[in-house]
């Protein structure tokens, strides 16, 4: 009995082995161009390249097309797009559908296919429409990134040229050739197993060899995509009844609550909008005004938390100060790819000084800086910008990751802050703002509603001018928001003399005529300074004018054992130079967090985009292995 226990486990564990690699295979489709070039006959020649980034061994792929809405799907083969070879392939043919599956070999790589096929008799000709319902995209398959579909007919279609895309994916852009004679439309980031649909229209005498269904069409299919196309929206319309009376004490009321928003606009600002007055008179700081990590700077700034391009800053400004107190050295690095030198820096952990969860001297976001290097880090113990920006640019799964940590890190700053220090703005005066911003919303979104409404269901005959009126309003309390955002919420006073204190610092750090005034000691610790420039952003702006310092006065830096250069160990005038980097590291960093993508969405005069649909021909499913 224990022995047979004991080979089950055996027979388990090489089971579990041997399906690894199995188990971590996958892909996705970078991209699939579709051109759709359709025959007089109504025939339509198919020509599908379908890009697949493979992660694992891949050796055959597959295309199963239902055989719904046409008579017949005759594939011509499937050839390498990098190459032109043909591929091996079969054809499967079953009940409902067929298949083509072909050969290839892949390893963890991206490669493009070509398969052409010709669709028959999928066309539909009636009295005053020719319709082409197809599904483009199969119900089963990987994601993908970018969808490029173009339909051309055989001659111009001037007086009916409509397309209709039914998709889950958001709405991409469509747009049709000056002659009517071709539409292509694009869509990103069509989600895995959400199929794409195609409903062309066109005039019937562009399909004069299709057979004739002598029965009007046009009108019934406008119904059926009106209806895909609102099908959330349906619900019953209240059919509200009002005199000409009630529609104008409704414009009465929407004026009059306009003009009290205005007049509450400036109450506000006279309470809530003036800054406080503080005594403080200074010029310039010599020294940084307070003993903080530079990531402060960005909350006492800006009065809130960090935007992004502080937030870049502030990462940076924290690797350099982390590196400063001995938890990292930072060291220049130079590659050559042909004849473009690229010059990058490596961070190199203080092993002695990585118990990050034990340490009093770090500040928690300080602690979440160090185990993201770690966790980007590929061998533990260093980490490059090159990683770095690898890691946020390169691999799709981190793009979201360092942008929910970066807005979430600049959040942990400025509670960090508050907590200890002080708000640096005015609680009240931030509500007051909030509570008005709400108020232009929900006044600009009631007038907008109350305009339609009148204009439907009310008797207003002779009060346009009311409703002329009341329109004017909407750019107006648009244009007071806008001025709200900006003028409404003030500095604490604290917060403001923070402020001044480190405005009179930066003027000092970027003035020349201020730096020839320096102390001596400022050429011992210019590197705290150079962080502190980091996170203000004038970190180039610095070390010119050091540059100028120690040129003219002769000058020496002190070499800061944290920063080492490849290429030689003495700071001079010139390894000054290659310090400017910074800046644009810090830029850099700032990117780093805009890297997501926006999805874009809009429509084409012709057609348009809707979630519906599922009554297209074709369908099925595609996969590898």
């Amino acid at each position: 009995m224990r022995r047979l226990r004991v080979e089950m486990i055996i027979v388990f564990w090489l089971v579990l082995f041997l399906s690894l690699p199995t188990i971590a295979k996958s892909y996705y489709h970078p991209s699939i161009s579709q051109t759709f070039n359709f025959l007089e006959n109504g025939d339509v020649e198919v020509t599908d390249i379908r890009y697949f980034t493979f992660s694992g061994s891949f050796s055959w792929a597959q295309l199963d097309l239902l055989l719904r809405g046409v008579d017949d799907i005759q594939f011509q083969g499937v050839w390498d797009v990098d190459t032109g070879s043909p591929l091996r392939y079969e054809v499967n043919k079953q009940s409902n559908s067929k298949t083509i599956k072909w050969y290839y070999q892949a390893d963890n790589q991206t490669l493009g296919f070509r398969i052409q096929y010709l669709l028959k008799n999928p066309t539909h000709r009636y009295q005053d429409v020719a319709e082409f319902y197809w599904k483009i995209i199969e119900d089963d398959h990987a994601s993908i990134e970018i969808l490029d579909v173009i339909l051309q007919i055989p001659q111009s279609s001037p007086d009916l040229f409509k397309l209709f895309v039914h998709t889950q994916a958001q709405p991409g852009e469509m747009n049709f050739s000056p002659d009517h004679r071709r539409v292509d439309f694009i869509i990103e980031d069509v989600p895995a197993n959400t199929f794409v649909e195609a409903r062309l229209l066109v005039s019937p005498q562009v399909f004069s060899g299709v057979h004739l269904q002598n029965i009007p069409r046009y009108e019934s299919i406008l119904d059926e995509e009106k209806e895909a196309a609102t099908k959330e929206l349906e619900g019953d319309k209240p059919s509200w009844q009002a005199n000409r009376w009630i529609g104008i004490g409704l414009f009465l009321l929407y004026i009059s609550i306009g003009i009290l928003y205005i007049i509450l606009f400036f109450v506000f600002y006279i309470k809530y909008g003036r800054e406080p007055k503080i005594d403080y008179e200074r010029q310039y700081e010599q020294e940084p005004p307070r003993d903080i990590p530079p990531a402060f700077l960005g909350v006492i700034m800006n009065q809130k938390a960090l935007n992004r391009n502080d937030m870049g800053r502030a990462f940076t400004a924290t690797l350099l100060d982390l590196a400063r107190r001995g938890y990292m050295t930072v060291e220049e690095e130079k590659m050559k790819i042909l004849f473009i030198k690229k010059e990058y820096l490596v961070f190199t952990f203080i092993e002695k000084n990585m118990n990050i969860s034990s340490d009093s001297e770090l500040l928690p976001f300080e602690k979440d800086v160090l185990s993201l290097l770690q966790r980007i880090s590929n061998d533990g113990r260093t980490v490059s910008t090159l990683e770095i920006e690898k890691w946020g640019k390169e691999i799709p799964r981190e793009k979201s990751n360092f942008l929910v940590f970066i807005e979430d890190w600049g959040k942990l700053i400025k509670n960090w802050w508050e907590n200890h220090f002080f708000y640096t703005y005015d609680e009240r005066a931030e509500a007051k703002k909030e509570y008005y911003l709400i108020f232009s919303v929900a006044y600009f979104i009631g007038g907008v509603f109350l305009v339609i409404f009148a204009a439907i269901n009310l008797d207003y005959e002779g009060s346009s001018w009311l409703v002329a009126l009341s329109i004017l309003f909407f750019p107006l309390i648009l244009i007071f928001a806008l001025i709200a955002r900006k003028s409404l919420g003030r500095w604490s006073k604290e917060g403001l003399l923070e402020y001044r204190r480190w405005t009179a610092f930066k003027r000092f750090i970027t003035d020349y005529s201020l730096m020839k005034e320096a102390p001596p000691v400022l050429l011992q610790i210019w590197d705290r300074y150079l962080i502190y420039a980091v996170a203000l952003g004038v970190a180039e702006k610095l070390l010119k004018n050091l540059k100028i310092y120690i040129q003219e006065t002769g000058s020496e830096l002190s070499h800061p054992g944290w920063y080492q250069v490849s290429y030689g160990a003495v700071f001079t005038v010139t390894t000054l130079d290659t310090l400017s980097r910074l800046e644009s590291i810090s830029r850099n960093m700032a990117n780093m967090a805009n890297l997501t993508r926006a999805l874009q969405s809009s429509t084409s005069v012709g057609g348009g985009f809707s979630s519906g649909g599922g009554g297209g021909g074709g369908g099925g499913g595609s996969s590898a292995g």
